[in-house]
């Protein structure tokens, strides 16, 4: 199957009843195309021009990876069956394709764009992908806040497992969420929010604290402090959080 047929089956995949577009027509309204061209295309009757797939493409949020790149980090799911005997019939169905198994894991270890090893994952997320947040993308990771970390609380406190998209590195409206490294090789890896100002010949980056009393900014500057690589200051965004309310 070839990039063109992942795109088709993408397509057909959203489109029925209680999935994202009803039917064709309206998937086409909401890409900006024309119904005709879109009902060709998923009937393999025609391909499509490289500016209309761009632009579809581009309205779904959609990245493309490269085979040489690492794989995303998050995993499909398969549902099992109860053993015979003990299902009621009351069991809900559940659809693999509408989840995804996001692993958890140390935030330095979350930061590297690479894959993560299978012996520093601690454990496993299950997450429903159809959540506004969480749609289009794969490339999750879950990061717990550590027990004596207070920088970001009330929005994130001790023991919340944070989701962070690790293809999603642009610091870009100020005030984001962000997982972030310090310079250096012993650089700590935080949850911060992020803001920028461009500079004459570098961009400065500004990690802040919902508590600045107890935990100060910290400005650093891309070219200097990173070889201008933003992967080595931002591992991702956070999109995405689960509270423990009886803190709250």
């Amino acid at each position: 199957m070839g990039f063109t047929d992942d795109v088709r089956d993408a397509l057909n995949s959203r489109i029925g009843k209680g999935k994202r577009y009803p039917n064709n027509k309206r998937m086409a309204d909401d890409l900006g195309i024309d119904p005709s061209q879109l009902n060709r295309f998923l009937k393999k009757e025609r391909g499509l021009n490289t500016d209309s797939l761009g632009h579809i493409l581009d309205r779904l949020g959609a990245t493309v990876s490269f085979g040489d790149e690492p794989g995303d980090a998050a995993r499909e799911v398969c549902f099992q069956s109860p053993p015979e005997g003990r299902d009621n019939g009351n069991s809900p169905v559940l659809e693999p394709e509408d989840y995804m198994a996001v692993p958890l894991t140390a935030a330095a270890v979350a930061a590297d764009p690479g894959l993560i090893p299978e012996e520093r994952i601690g454990g496993w997320v299950l997450v429903w992908r159809h959540q506004e947040s969480l749609r289009f993308r794969s490339n999750l990771v879950a990061v717990e806040v550590d027990r004596s970390e207070q920088a970001m609380a009330p929005a994130l406190q001790p023991g919340d497992i944070a989701l962070v998209d690790r293809n999603d590195r642009d610091p870009a409206p100020a005030g984001r969420i962000m997982l972030v490294r310090e310079p250096g090789e012993n650089g700590a890896t935080l949850l911060r929010r992020v803001c920028t100002k461009r500079l004459d010949n570098d961009l400065e980056l500004v990690f802040y604290s919902d508590n600045s009393r107890e935990f100060p900014p910290a400005t650093y500057r891309l070219e200097r402090d990173y070889n201008g690589d933003i992967s080595r200051a931002i591992g991702g965004n956070v999109v995405w959080a689960w509270s423990d309310m009886s803190r709250k």
